[in-house]
């Protein structure tokens, strides 16, 4: 009840605070709404991101040539367009699910990866990330090859640290996480862990179970500064979705660990980050929240 109490403030603090007119702001709380039992409140905001954000070859951008204010996204370009997928299919919006769908589904790889942009590198994230609105819109197959991709990937390290794609020379911060280091970018991780054992569950494909537990072993490895850092939210999802899938306390005792962390840092308003930029503030509240109701509803027992 703790997770989902902070989850509400969040909503509370989202429904009573107007978002700066960046996709950023907006792409995950569709998901959130829905999540937390405010289908109306879903069906609003995704009418206003089909309005003011797409396009007509089933993008979203802030402006022409601008996916965001936050430089990030410039690169990894196609990661708001899985969550709004998969909001409008949750929330029953089908037409506009498939046409998103049908955008990021151009981002795929020959090698059933995902990339990010339209350089053409498919990353751990992006792959994770269609994988999961794959499963979600019930395309089985492209999930599995998502799976593969994953499972191939690590196969493919070659040290301590984790490339998020692969043997590509970038050891920038969203290209390789490193055990021994703090503030590294554990979603990278997290993401994986969570999807593998979700197709899983689906497939019982036992590839997929194992390249899970790889995941998180890397996660593992990070010791304690992963579990008191913002950016391992991910990680307690996947932790969460690991714990259910094997029934292993330790995955439940990895997200416990750092789900309390995140409701510790949450702001007395309700929302978190509140000392950054507001595309930041908006995105992070959403996402935190959101991953608390699914790891307090994965840890039921």
């Amino acid at each position: 009840m703790l997770y989902e109490k902070s989850a509400r403030r969040a909503v509370e603090w989202l429904l009573e605070h107007t978002p700066p007119e960046d996709v950023v702001a907006h792409y995950k709380v569709p998901a959130l709404f829905c999540l937390a039992g405010y289908p109306r409140e879903a069906q609003r905001r995704l009418d206003f991101i089909e309005a003011r954000f797409g396009t007509e070859d089933g993008d979203f951008v802030t402006a022409p040539g601008v996916k965001s204010s936050h430089e990030a996204f410039q690169e990894f370009w196609c990661y708001p367009n899985g969550w709004i997928a998969l909001a409008a299919h949750r929330r029953g919006a089908f037409v506009l699910a498939r046409r998103a769908y049908r955008h990021l589904l151009t981002y795929e790889a020959p090698a059933g990866g995902c990339c990010a942009n339209r350089l053409g590198i498919p990353d751990a994230l992006s792959t994770a990330h269609l994988g999961c609105v794959a499963l979600q819109l019930g395309d089985v197959t492209t999930a599995r090859d998502a799976g593969r991709w994953l499972s191939e990937l690590l196969t493919r390290q070659n040290g301590p640290e984790f490339r998020v794609r692969g043997l590509v020379e970038d050891t920038s911060f969203l290209h390789v996480v490193h055990p021994d280091e703090p503030d590294q970018a554990y979603f990278m991780l997290g993401y994986p862990m969570a999807f593998l054992a979700k197709l899983y569950q689906v497939t019982g494909d036992m590839q997929a179970l194992q390249a899970a537990v790889a995941f998180a072993d890397y996660a593992f490895r990070c010791g304690d500064r992963l579990v008191t850092s913002r950016l391992a939210h991910k990680v307690a999802w996947g932790a969460a979705v690991l714990a259910r899938t094997t029934g292993e306390q330790r995955y439940a005792r990895l997200a416990t660990a750092i789900a309390d962390n995140l409701v510790a840092a949450q702001a007395a308003d309700g929302c978190w980050s509140p000392d950054a930029e507001d595309v930041q503030k908006f995105d992070d509240t959403a996402e935190v929240a959101l991953w608390l109701l699914e790891i307090s509803a994965d840890l039921a027992g």
